[in-house]
Parts: C-alpha cells; sequence; structure tokens
C-alpha cells in the first residue's frame, strides 16, 4: 500500500501556455490609427522570424500574406476565435497566445517553404466581434463561421471554448473541411459520427481512463468498481473505463453513479451500494468538487483502509487534509452543540427540497453538506486513514526540461507583442 496521503500519477500534455511579453491589460485608445482603420493594408517584418507580411484588414477580418509569393499556390487557413471576449481571463489569454502561436507557426511554414510551391494566408475572423450574449451572441460565432467558409480556406484553426466549437464543427465536418481546436476538451467532440473532421492539440480527460487502466493492470487487478457522476463528463468517462476495461481483460465488479443531484446528493447510499457489490478497487469517474466528496465520505464510513485502493481525478494531498480538518470541525461542533445539531436537520431537510426542484443550491459545499448532515459524529483520522490506497491522476501543462518544448516557449515568449498580439486583439474594433 502506499505509504504517503497521496500520490499523483502525471499524464503529460501541452495547453496553450502565455506568450511571456505580451501585455493583454491594455486599451484600444493606446493603438495607432492606422491599426484602428476598418479598412487598410500594412507591412511588418517579423525579426524572430525574418518573415516580411502584410496585414490587410477588411470589413472585420484579417488576412495575413508573405510577401514574396510569385509563382506560389496560395492555402487559405481561418482562424475562428473570440478576441473581442473581456470577461473571462483565461480565454482572452487563451485567446491571444494562440493568436500568436498561430501566426508564428505560420510564418516558419513560409520561410522555410515547408509546403513547396505554396504559401500560407492566415484569414483570422472573430467568433465574439460584438459584446452581447444569449442567442445573439451564438449567431454572431455562426456567421463568423460561415464567413470563413465563404473565403474559401482549407482549414479552420479555433474556437476556443467546447460549446462554441461545436457550432463551428459541425459546419465545418459537414463541408468536408478539417477544424483544429488547441483549447476545447469537451468529450462529445470526440465523436466521429458528427465531427469527423474535427481534431485537437489538447486531449479530453477521457484521457484518465488510459492512465488509470494502465495503472490497474500494472498492478495486476482483475475487477474494480466504478463510482461514477450523474452529470455528462462521469457517465462518458465511467463508460471508456468499462469498454476499454474489455479490451485489458479487467472484470467490472460494480457500477454505481453518485452526485446525481449535485452537492446535495446523497453521496453515503451511493457509496455504500457499490461496496456492498463487493469491489475493492474503485475508480471514480468525476471532476471538479465530486471526486474530494467521495473520498470524504468514503473515509468516514470506514472504506478508505488496506483492503481497498480508490483511484481519482485531479485531487490534491493538501487540498484533502485541510477537507477533513473542515470536515472534522462541523463534527466537532455538532457534537458538542444539540441546538446546532437542530439548525443542521432543518438545512438538511430544506436543502433536500432544493435537491429534488431544478435547480441545486450553487454555493453549497459537498464535504460541508456531508458533515452537516451524516449521523455518525466521529472524526476522520487523516494520518491513519490515508496513508495509503488513494491514488490521484492529474494532468501537467507543461514540460520543462525537455528541449523541444524548452526550445519553442523560449522562441514563442520573445515574440513581438505589438506586432502578434496587439495587431490580432485590435483589428475588430
Amino acid at each position: 500500500m502506499l505509504q504517503q496521503p497521496s500520490f499523483s500519477v502525471h499524464h503529460h500534455h501541452i495547453t496553450t501556455p502565455t506568450v511571456a511579453n505580451a501585455d493583454i491589460n491594455f486599451s484600444p485608445n493606446a493603438l495607432d490609427n492606422d491599426i484602428k482603420n476598418t479598412n487598410s493594408v500594412n507591412t511588418y517584418h517579423d525579426t524572430a522570424n525574418n518573415f516580411t507580411f502584410t496585414l490587410t484588414r477588411k470589413n472585420g477580418t484579417a488576412y495575413i500574406s508573405p510577401v514574396q509569393t510569385e509563382g506560389l499556390t496560395e492555402l487559405k487557413i481561418g482562424v475562428l476565435l473570440p478576441f473581442h471576449q473581456q470577461d473571462n481571463n483565461w480565454t482572452k489569454t487563451i485567446t491571444l497566445s494562440g493568436a500568436s502561436a498561430v501566426r508564428m507557426a505560420i510564418a516558419e511554414i513560409n520561410t522555410k517553404q515547408i509546403i513547396p510551391g505554396a504559401y500560407i494566408t492566415l484569414i483570422e475572423q472573430d467568433s465574439f466581434p460584438k459584446d452581447i450574449e444569449g442567442q445573439a451572441a451564438i449567431s454572431q460565432a455562426v456567421y463568423s463561421a460561415i464567413s470563413l467558409i465563404h473565403e474559401g480556406v482549407v482549414a479552420i484553426i479555433g474556437d476556443i471554448s467546447s460549446s462554441w466549437t461545436t457550432l463551428s464543427a459541425l459546419m465545418s465536418t459537414t463541408l468536408q473541411i478539417p477544424q483544429c481546436s488547441f483549447s476545447a476538451v469537451a468529450t462529445s467532440l470526440s465523436d466521429k459520427s458528427q465531427y469527423g473532421y474535427f481534431f485537437r492539440t489538447i486531449p479530453t480527460d477521457l484521457i484518465y481512463a488510459d492512465a488509470a487502466l494502465s495503472f490497474i493492470v500494472s498492478q495486476g487487478w482483475p475487477t474494480i468498481g466504478v463510482l461514477y457522476s450523474g452529470d455528462d463528463f462521469g457517465k462518458q468517462l465511467s463508460t471508456d473505463v468499462i469498454m476499454k476495461a474489455r479490451a485489458h481483460n479487467i472484470i467490472i465488479k460494480g457500477y454505481q453513479s453518485f452526485y446525481d443531484h449535485g452537492p446535495t446528493s446523497d453521496i453515503q447510499s451511493s457509496i455504500d451500494t457499490l461496496m456492498a457489490t463487493g469491489a475493492r478497487v474503485i475508480f471514480v469517474a468525476a471532476a471538479d468538487d465530486a471526486p474530494m466528496a467521495a473520498l470524504i465520505v468514503a473515509a468516514h464510513s470506514g472504506y478508505i483502509n488496506n483492503d481497498n485502493v480508490w483511484l481519482t481525478i485531479g485531487i490534491q494531498s493538501d487540498s484533502l487534509q485541510q477537507n477533513v480538518i473542515n470536515f472534522n470541525n462541523i463534527i466537532s461542533t455538532r457534537a458538542d452543540s444539540a441546538e446546532w445539531t437542530s439548525q443542521s436537520s432543518a438545512s438538511q431537510s430544506s436543502a433536500s427540497q432544493s435537491s429534488a426542484s431544478s435547480s441545486v443550491l450553487p454555493n453549497i459545499d459537498p464535504v460541508l453538506y456531508a458533515a452537516n448532515t451524516t449521523r455518525k459524529l466521529t472524526h476522520i483520522e487523516y494520518n491513519s486513514t490515508f496513508s495509503g490506497g488513494v491514488f490521484s491522476f492529474e494532468s501537467i501543462m507543461s514540460l520543462p526540461g525537455y528541449p523541444p518544448f524548452d526550445q519553442f516557449l523560449q522562441r514563442w515568449s520573445s515574440l513581438d507583442p505589438a506586432m502578434y498580439v496587439r495587431s490580432s486583439f485590435f483589428f475588430f474594433f
């Protein structure tokens, strides 16, 4: 058994890091007049790649082409990103750094003539050209995708979010145009019957199934149980585990949903049902708060011990220990105060009614809810309970020390933000 509170099995993949020198907190008022123009043509020289190119702005579309194109065939690549999205810093950062990386790649392809007899023109469209929400925003995104298609692009890069990527990917697949996203992680996009021409450079969370099963096989465990959250992610991940388990001759001994009503779910009952099947190696197919709640409830029930193994996603030992402390504090308060226990029972009744309705209380912490509602008022002994048998799988976002990655990151961070970032982001103002 494991001799530490938790163990992280790292499955490596690369996502888009931020361009180090790019200032993303700037205002369009700081731009030169030529950048503000709706229709303009400007010539730039990328010193890092020794690449001279023209940036043409025309009616909400940007065209980036090398200056020397004589005798070469033009290949149009579309870029569909939410350049105007300002409310989410993560989206803004991924959009700007992604756009700069795409331009850097195009510069390398064109200067080194990687495609013999051809050059690439990059055509950028904003999938979020105006700050609006709801159906109007969806219509804008669809219109932007259609605009790229009308330009005659042979491939599309984008979008950022999974939901908007789904819209454009349906259209590109219908027209047999390859589309690649570097950030859309929805597992539904892996359905080749609907998205036959879509691919991506970032893995989905279904990769956890491969990592977990590889580890299970390496340990020689012949049977497992699956505890899955009742949302789309839990269902898809658990289904993937079951299908791949057969290929590894692993028997699924138990299969049980939990967290069906969010943080106010009866997690205890679900875990009791699964453990009654005799499963002793449990894979928790869930994300966000659900795996933590499952581990805490299982530990409080005595199911985390030398006879059982628990495999989870994204659980950090520090966070686990703090949640155990929070759980124990509430147990102590309940044990010391009959009045508080009465109030907790009233809260439990109210929360249970809410969980049965269409809207689940969003601010409830599932671990605290479990502590508030359990009938067993005993503490979890962290050190002895989590001394082994709990394995957490998580992904690593960067590969420092790997020469190709370090070299790429160095080149990327040295880009001129005024050329690669500002001109993209404010092109549509």
